[in-house]
Parts: structure tokens; C-alpha cells; sequence
């Protein structure tokens, strides 16, 4: 038997979704939704607008459990009344078949009373446990969506973002925002001398080495290739050039061990400090100038960029 509302179609199309291994994006929500209800949609309608077709769905079950609370809402107005007007023609009552009848008429609208109420309970529960799956499936796809799928670091999704957020914090609080460009030196002879599979293996090292050095609030981006932005809030010159020193001991200490042989690191940097008439692509570009001057200075080295 198919789905007949709203809510139970939402939970059958989570349910396949999930069968299928399928990401949780909003354009498989609709899909798989359409597929249920028996529903097709043209193909440039789906196309123009991913999130449509979740949308609709989500209005569907709102509107589905809107109007059960409305109905719920009548029936019990329209219960209420019955039993007042019984309660009020049983004072009144002197034959005992009348108040048997009464009595009858009161204990067959409390029990309609109770199964109106559990029913909608029932099926306001359902719609929200769907509601939240897909809120929870929704951030989980949204957080896949701005994370880099080899190293874990974020992405040039959420750098935009990210940079967005806290260039404004910055400028409205009047507090420092530094940027650091981060490149590792001579990678292309790491894949030349150890292959590719060394190559991401030390891309993913020097992401969990910067993570265990950054704060909580700091942000870790790859930027592109063996290149990475570091996004440090609430810190100035010299705080950023204090995490590049950190970031180097570290590297130091803990090179990536490949088949048996460690693999050396060394990297170059640009910083630059926010100032106050520009935006984050501005600071960016800052950055990744400081970044080319430290490699044409021999690598191995930061340099800071002019205001």
C-alpha cells in the first residue's frame, strides 16, 4: 500500500534515500519524494531550482499537518458542545433510561474525544521526526559540501563564508583579522620522487598538524593543490607570525613517516592584516603576493605583506 499523505510519502523517501546510499541533497529529497507520490516534474524545472522540489515537500507535510491540527481544532469544539448540552439536559433528567442515554452519548464523545486526539498527536510526531531527519541530513550534506574531500580541511565554498563573516566581525568591532597563505615547498618532488599516493598522504599530515595548532576559532582552508589559507581571528601580525613559527616546529618534530622513510616538510607563507577600507578577496590577494615573494626568497620562509 502507497503512502497516502504528506507525511508518510516524506518518511518512505527518507527511507529509500537511505537505502540507496544516496547523498541528502535537496534535489535527491525531491526526487525520491516525486518518485513516491507517483508525481513527475520536468527535467528543466528540476534543473533551475534544487530546492524546489524539497521545498515542496516540506510545505506539503506543514500544510498536511496544519490542517489536521484544524480539523482536530473543530472536532473538539464540535465535542465539546455535545457533552455540554448533555451535561446540561442531565440535570434536568428524571427517567433513568434518559440519563443512561445521556451518560451514553457523553462517554462515546470523551472516547472520540481521545482517539481524535492520539490520532493527530500520532501524526504530528511523524512529521516531526521527519522535519528533523531531514534538518540533521540537510547540515550533515551542507558540512560534506564545504569540506575538501581529501584532507578535511574546508573548502573554497566555506571560505567565502567564512572570510565573509569574519571580515565583518572584524570591521564592525574594530578588532584584528590576519590571513596566513600557506604552500609547501618543492611538492611536485615529493609525487615525482615518492608517487601521488606520498603527495595526498603529506596533504592530509599537514592538515591534521596546522588543526592540532590552530585555536577552535581559526580556520583551516585549502585553497587549491598544496596550497592553504589560514583564517585567524582577533589576531595581529604577530600573533599569526607566532602560529607560523609553532606550525614550523611542528613539521619539524613530526615529518610523515611513507614506507618506512620520513618525508621532510617545509613550507612558505604570506600574511596579511586586515585593514579598514577592504574586503576578504582583497586581503586574499594580499596574502597570496606576500606567499610568492617568501618562494621567490628562497622558500622555507613568511612574509608579511604591506598595508
Amino acid at each position: 500500500m502507497s503512502p497516502q499523505n504528506p507525511t508518510d510519502i516524506a518518511r518512505a523517501a527518507l527511507y529509500q534515500l537511505t537505502e540507496d546510499g544516496l547523498p541528502p541533497t535537496p534535489e535527491n529529497y525531491g526526487k525520491y519524494y516525486r518518485k513516491v507520490s507517483g508525481e513527475e516534474a520536468p527535467q528543466e524545472q528540476v534543473d533551475q531550482n534544487t530546492c524546489g522540489p524539497l521545498l515542496t515537500m516540506i510545505r506539503d507535510m506543514l500544510g498536511e499537518a496544519s490542517e489536521r491540527t484544524g480539523t482536530l481544532a473543530s472536532d473538539l469544539q464540535s465535542h465539546n458542545k455535545t457533552i455540554k448540552s448533555s451535561i446540561d439536559d442531565l440535570s434536568q433528567a428524571q427517567e433513568k433510561k434518559r440519563m443512561l442515554q445521556l451518560l451514553g452519548t457523553i462517554l462515546t464523545t470523551t472516547t472520540s474525544i481521545h482517539s481524535s486526539v492520539e490520532d493527530a498527536h500520532l501524526d504530528l510526531a511523524a512529521t516531526k521526526m521527519a522535519l528533523e531527519h531531514i534538518k540533521n541530513e540537510l547540515q550533515e550534506s551542507r558540512h560534506l559540501m564545504q569540506e575538501d574531500w581529501l584532507t578535511g580541511a574546508q573548502n573554497r565554498r566555506a571560505m567565502d563564508m567564512v572570510l565573509t563573516k569574519e571580515v565583518a566581525r572584524a570591521q564592525r568591532s574594530a578588532t584584528k583579522l590576519t590571513v596566513a597563505m600557506l604552500d609547501l615547498d618543492y611538492f611536485k618532488r615529493i609525487n615525482d620522487e615518492f608517487g601521488h599516493d606520498a603527495g595526498d598522504k603529506l596533504l592530509q599530515h599537514l592538515t591534521l598538524i596546522t588543526k592540532a595548532v590552530l585555536r577552535e576559532a581559526d580556520s583551516l582552508i585549502r585553497y587549491g593543490g598544496e596550497e592553504f589559507l589560514i583564517i585567524l581571528p582577533e589576531t595581529d601580525i604577530n600573533g599569526a607570525q607566532f602560529v607560523m613559527d609553532r606550525l614550523k616546529q611542528a613539521f619539524q618534530k613530526t615529518p610523515l613517516a611513507y614506507d618506512g622513510k620520513p618525508i621532510p616538510v617545509t613550507f612558505s607563507a604570506g600574511l596579511a592584516r586586515l585593514t579598514s577600507d577592504e574586503n576578504g578577496h582583497a586581503l586574499v590577494m594580499r596574502a597570496d603576493a606576500a606567499l610568492y615573494e617568501a618562494k621567490h626568497a628562497g622558500r622555507n620562509c613568511v612574509k608579511i605583506a604591506a598595508d
